[in-house]
């Protein structure tokens, strides 16, 4: 008997905080990063197929074997020996190279959904070292939530939600290479400086203080710098009220935080320019970000 059709969300997620400690000598970077997940998405389906079919229409320049859907589609083939061909159509609505792991996003989405829909039973951590070998993103959204990513990123440990926020992304159309930003950095081998800036934000993260206002990211100095429209993106996240606006990831995104849903989408309004894309969001917790994924998504529906 065929499995019914699957639809499973592919989540965004920005980061509330991203410390860059240095090179290591694997040539991958130590980093220390607050994940958090939004509400903005792709959508993946899932259809009984005889072989394993990628189709995405909206990156038509993309082939299917460089897409992260495929490769973790086969990742999951090869570490579960499962056979059973699919159809996977991927909607995308992310941008890439965006800074909110979109591609990274999808991977997980495939694993996760492969599961449900091929009925495959994996031990988390199995699931977590495919997740690994995928990308350093590719665990945390396995999750979803608010978590801390040490390492490459990669080593997830969960926080306490941050309460249900809204907020605008925005996207000014200018990809940035995730190695380029790191280039930008000029950092030698991982010193030995401390990362009290990150244990200070999920101190009062777990606290339950207001931690917004201490968000960081490394990468905003050089980035900002070299790209005058991402600067002028986050300006005027600013100036329509923002009261915290930041890089995501190596850019190119920023997002800010607003006080409220009608003061986000006043100010999705107000800040478009005819190359950007603007997304009002929210933020997702642990609970509803794994709910949302195969059902109803909080406040939208």
């Amino acid at each position: 008997m065929k499995p019914s059709p699957l639809r499973v969300r592919s989540f965004a997620k920005v980061n509330l905080a991203l410390d860059v400690l240095g090179r290591r000598e694997d040539g991958f970077h130590e980093i220390r990063t607050v994940y958090q997940s939004i509400d903005l998405h792709d959508e993946l389906e899932f259809h009984s197929c005889a072989e394993l079919v990628v189709e995405c229409p909206d990156l038509p320049d993309l082939s299917p074997q460089q897409n992260l859907v495929w490769k973790a589609a086969h990742a999951l083939a090869r570490a579960t020996s499962a056979a059973r061909g699919v159809r996977i159509i991927l909607h995308k609505n992310i941008p890439t190279g965006a800074g909110l792991g979109g591609g990274s996003s999808n991977a997980a989405a495939t694993l996760l959904g492969l599961s449900k829909f091929g009925e495959i039973e994996l031990e988390p951590a199995e699931l977590e070292s495919i997740a690994t070998g995928l990308g350093s993103d590719v665990p945390f959204f396995l999750h979803g939530g608010t978590a801390l990513g040490v390492g490459r990123g990669e080593e997830i440990h969960p926080l306490p939600d941050l309460p249900a926020s809204n907020l605008v992304v925005v996207f000014p159309g200018v990809p940035v290479s995730t190695s380029e930003a790191y280039k930008s950095l000029n950092l030698g081998l991982t010193s030995l400086r401390s990362d009290h800036r990150i244990h200070n934000f999920c101190g009062l993260l777990r606290s339950g203080a207001s931690c917004l206002a201490a968000g960081f990211n490394d990468f905003e100095f050089p980035i900002l710098s070299a790209y005058p429209v991402i600067r002028e993106a986050r300006r005027l996240l600013l100036a329509h009220g923002a009261s915290v606006a930041l890089l995501s990831g190596s850019g190119s995104s920023v997002f800010g935080f607003f006080s409220d849903e009608e003061s986000a989408l006043a100010a999705s309004r107000a800040v478009c320019r005819e190359t950007w894309r603007v997304f009002p969001a929210k933020t997702l917790s642990s609970a509803d970000y794994l709910h949302s994924m195969f059902g109803s998504q909080p406040g939208r529906e």
